[in-house]
């Protein structure tokens, strides 16, 4: 007669893959430690209405040939404009984006 082995090891789980955007967003943060210190002063009202005709004929160009450079700029020059959150959202949404998309590309 042959002896039959037993183990009790639980099978183990496959290794979680990371999240690509908990990655991005730890860069973020360590990019952010290194801004030092900058103006956080509103934009001054001769720029804004510049800057929001900027942001239009942009958008216009992002929608004629849809490049990242022109999403960027659209959004970039909204909240520089507006300083607002929703814009500065819309800003690094766009650009973690990208960063996704440039990390899945390789």
């Amino acid at each position: 007669m042959t002896a039959i082995e037993t183990t009790t090891e639980a099978p183990k789980k496959p290794a979680r893959k990371a999240d690509p955007l908990a990655r991005i967003v730890a860069d973020v943060r360590a990019a952010m430690k290194k801004l030092g210190e900058f103006s956080a002063l509103a934009t001054p009202a001769h720029r804004t209405q510049h800057h929001l005709g900027r942001s239009a004929a942009w958008l216009q160009q992002h929608e004629a040939e849809g490049t990242f450079d022109s999403l960027l700029l659209t959004h970039a020059f909204k909240a520089a404009s507006t300083g607002d959150r929703d814009a500065l959202v819309q800003l690094a949404a766009v650009a973690l984006a990208q960063v996704e998309n440039l990390d899945g590309a390789k």
